[in-house]
């Protein structure tokens, strides 16, 4: 059998041999196994659906929600003799019409989910040799990803219409929940369940607070010479003004958004990767599914909503193996954007899940901890060892810690005065000594801790915080009001004086005094 693949592998892709994993997805999928498989992104999931598909008798139905790389797959499939179509949302009825009389022809049709779910579509279907579907980015399916999107929860109905036609669900990000959701709303039959490693170890990663955005931009820009490149920025505006100041420096650059039409971003796409563009600036709308394996960096102006968004996008860089550059401008301001920005949703249990993931990358982009162990540790992905990655900003840092052992005694403590029932907001208004009235209608103003920390800035305890759940001496509860709570690692720092080392946090004009810090210090929701 791996002999045989190889051979179909080398005749009809030109490859000599598989990478990592493909190869035991592509047997499960010709064993007519439901799968469900997480690989990184530039590790090849395309060719594990499209070698089983032109192996197998019948069409093979993929489901997308990106038409650009849709089309962009079809394109390349055709060069390589191979049969396939795309039907969208865009598709005429003409172009419906012509699939639909070629579709014995056909290898792959992809389509968009709203095509597949539309009942006359699905009608025809049922009277066709279909192979297998394949649903490409899984991860929408699940209100736990961090992408998802109605229309694919509505793929639920393939198992029960098509009950004898294996599923191949794939994507680049998924959580244990996210991986047990999937299989929960697809149906999936004992699923073959295939993850790869999420590490990069090309990727060098960097996050640093953001104190003169368009200087730090362009300090960064000195450095990387005629490199091909992402920005993204968190807002159509502020996507737009970078591109107008690069483009008044004499830079290269383009840009991606919602607000253009589909036929300039189309445009804007092509120049990107046929390399008439050297930067590309964008919305989170900008990548998925971008063939381009000489990305060299990919910047991030503002802090993306969630980790898996984060790593989405820096896996954008350096897809060819080689070394690149992910670096992050963040500012606690950032926070306060991404949960003003998710304000109108309406269902509780997505917006508490939504807001819980806004606060991991606010921890994660604060820590002083490696990098690189804690993004596997939170996809549950770990590294052989302990050791520094040695390729990340904190572990090539080598400014000196602080003691910060009776920071953390004073941060546990009021923890434990607060009864372990509140989030991290109360615990900071408590220790910097804030008159608020929920502070005083509370009592909380009468604990021993009330402004045991008054000296400094909340940005700066907030930040302790932050590097005290990193460093597991506290958590945060998956209630609908998330609090944060001791663990056991808290005892040693309290009771037997085990010491504790800080980043020094980056001082800033807005937070020199605390009485400054206190005055202008956004209050947001008490969560978690």
């Amino acid at each position: 059998m791996s002999d045989s693949l190889l051979l179909q592998l080398k005749d009809r892709f030109g490859f000599n041999e598989f990478r990592d994993h493909q190869e035991s997805i592509v047997q499960s999928i010709l064993a007519g196994q439901d799968t469900v498989a997480v690989l990184p992104t530039g590790s090849g999931k395309s060719l594990c659906y499209q070698l089983p598909a032109t192996l197998k008798q019948g069409t093979a139905i993929v489901i997308s929600p990106l038409i650009a790389l849709m089309e962009d797959q079809v394109q390349h499939l055709t060069k390589s003799g191979i049969s396939s179509l795309c039907l969208t949302s865009h598709s005429s009825s003409a172009d419906r019409d012509f699939a639909f009389q070629r579709l014995t022809d056909l290898t792959l049709l992809y389509v968009s989910p709203e095509r597949l779910t539309d009942p006359s579509f699905l009608d025809w279907l049922k009277g066709q040799s279909i192979s297998i579907f394949v649903i490409d980015e899984a991860h929408c399916i699940s209100q736990w990803g961090h992408a998802f999107r109605p229309q694919y929860r509505e793929l639920r109905l393939l198992k029960h219409t098509f009950p004898d036609i294996p599923i191949a669900a794939f994507t680049a990000t998924a959580t244990p929940a996210v991986i047990q959701d999937i299989i929960s709303q697809l149906q999936l039959q004992q699923p073959t369940t295939i993850i790869g490693s999420f590490d990069r170890p090309n990727l060098m990663l960097s996050i640093q607070q953001r104190l003169s955005g368009k200087s730090q931009l362009r300090d960064f820009l000195d450095t990387i010479g005629s490199d091909s490149g992402i920005i993204y920025a968190g807002t159509r505006k502020k996507v737009d003004q970078t591109c107008e100041y690069l483009a008044t420096q004499g830079i290269s650059v383009g840009k991606y958004h919602a607000g253009l039409t589909q036929s300039e971003r189309a445009d804007a796409q092509k120049d990107f990767i046929h390399d008439r563009v050297q930067i590309m600036v964008a919305t989170v709308a900008f990548g998925m599914g971008i063939n381009k394996p000489d990305v060299r960096f990919v910047c991030h102006l503002d802090m993306p909503k969630n980790m898996e968004q984060y790593y989405q996008e820096i896996g954008r860089a350096g897809r060819d193996g080689l070394p690149a550059t992910c670096i992050m401008w963040y500012s606690l301001q950032d926070v306060v954007l991404q949960k003003k920005l998710i304000d109108d949703v309406s269902d509780s249990t997505i917006l508490h899940a939504q807001l819980r993931k806004i606060d991991q990358m606010a921890a994660y982009a604060q820590s002083a901890n490696c990098r690189r162990h804690e993004l596997l540790r939170y996809f549950n992905d770990e590294l052989p060892h302990s050791d520094p990655c040695n390729n990340c900003d904190n572990c090539l840092d080598k400014s000196e810690l602080i003691d910060g052992t009776e920071i953390a005694q004073k941060i546990l403590s009021c923890v434990y005065r607060l009864k372990q029932r509140f989030g991290i907001t109360t615990v900071v208004d408590v220790l910097v000594g804030a008159k608020t009235q929920a502070i005083k209608s509370r009592g909380h103003d009468q604990l021993s801790t009330y402004g045991l920390m008054s000296d400094h800035p909340k940005t700066h305890i907030k930040t302790f915080v932050y590097a005290l759940i990193n460093m597991g001496a506290l958590m945060i509860t998956d209630d609908e009001y998330p609090v944060v709570r001791l663990t056991q690692a808290s005892r040693p720092i309290l009771f037997d004086g085990q010491t504790v080392q800080f980043k020094p946090p980056v001082q800033t004009k807005k937070s020199t005094t605390s009485k400054k810090s206190t005055s202008t210090t956004t209050h947001t929701n008490n969560t978690v």
